[in-house]
């Protein structure tokens, strides 16, 4: 499919998400900052994520790009860091602790700390595809936050300022924090550590994004924690999620289109409702009145409840993660099918 250029997707300064007046320039104008190599004129995709501590914002980012990487492939492509920082940082705090001591990863730093390694954004170069009937080179930019800054945003937002120039915000709401639900799985998962209320830390990024119209993607992370509980036969849960027939229960086939990211967005939302985010829907509800465009993913990073602090030996198997990006992706004509 043949999609036209969107001029939402120009040129941006990847340290700010901000538009660029000068899409041919090797320096930014928003901040003293050299721009990654190839990047004049080329298409930026700006992506934030969201959630309060715990909500598996880290582990998300772990699992994503590894999952990107693989889909590029199969479509013909290559995805590499586009500078060395992000190719150090990637491997740092994500790669080697994850996937190589098989270990959970601990909270992000709050922005103020010395060790707030997310302060520089994750810089992906997904080389050249056809877009709007030319060849456009594609960087996907990717920047994390600290729940905590989330959960008590500081006083001056100037660092949080780039939520409000994102083409997407990824906002991940953790189903344990649900009392209900945390029962249930008392002993199989841990609760010592859970974050603020989702509902709340939403009001929160909702006053930082203010009029901006960044689209959202509502994510039901840590899906894996619902689906074990079709092994409890006493809970109402059990038919819930052993519906095999309901969207939340296959994998996405990609591209991006058909009734399948609907019935998606349908079903999470009554899962949503189910669990008793009702504030948060209506604050969404309001926003989507609004102009926000919102739409609602399922997401896992591992497949399966980790083993205390470390993953389950038989490793992990990621549900539907891609989920987001390719919403974005498929709106901007990007990735949606083989690299011819």
């Amino acid at each position: 499919m043949t999609h036209p250029i969107n001029p939402d997707f120009e040129t941006r300064c990847p340290y700010t998400f901000r538009p660029l007046q000068d899409p041919t320039a090797t320096h930014s104008e928003h901040v003293d900052r050299e721009l990654p190599e190839g990047w004049a004129n080329s298409m930026t995709l700006c992506v934030a994520l969201a959630g309060a501590r715990a909500s598996g914002k880290s582990l998300y980012v772990a699992v994503l790009i590894k999952l990107l990487k693989q889909f590029a492939e199969d479509l013909g492509g290559v995805v590499r860091a586009a500078d060395q920082s992000t190719d150090e940082r990637y491997a740092t705090y994500y790669e080697t602790p994850f996937f190589e001591e098989m270990g959970l990863l601990p909270s992000t730093p709050p922005a103020a700390s010395s060790e707030a390694y997310q302060r520089d954004p994750l810089i992906y170069d997904l080389g050249t595809w056809p877009v709007g009937g030319e060849r456009r080179r594609i960087f996907l930019v990717i920047r994390d936050v600290a729940g905590e800054d989330l959960e008590n945003p500081p006083v001056d937002l100037a660092d949080l300022e780039f939520f409000r120039h994102a083409h997407e915000v990824v906002y991940l709401f953790d189903p344990v924090t649900v009392p209900e639900i945390g029962n249930l799985l008392h002993g199989i998962v841990s609760t010592d550590s859970l974050g603020a209320d989702p509902a709340e830390v939403l009001e929160n990024l909702l006053r930082i994004i203010g009029p901006a119209r960044p689209r959202m993607a509502v994510t039901l992370s840590k899906f894996d924690t619902l689906r074990s509980l079709e092994k409890r036969p006493e809970s109402e849960w059990s038919a819930i999620m052993g519906n095999y027939g309901a969207t939340f229960n296959r994998q996405l086939n990609p591209p991006y289109s058909g009734n399948d990211p609907q019935l998606l967005h349908d079903e999470v939302h009554s899962l949503l409702q189910r669990l008793d985010a009702q504030r948060m829907l209506n604050l969404l509800r309001f926003e989507q009145q609004e102009g926000l465009n919102i739409r609602y993913f399922a997401t896992s990073s591992l497949g399966k409840p980790p083993h205390g602090s470390h993953l389950q030996r038989s490793g992990i198997a990621p549900f539907r993660v891609l989920d987001p990006l390719l919403w974005l992706f498929y709106d901007a004509g990007v990735m949606d099918g083989p690299l011819r």
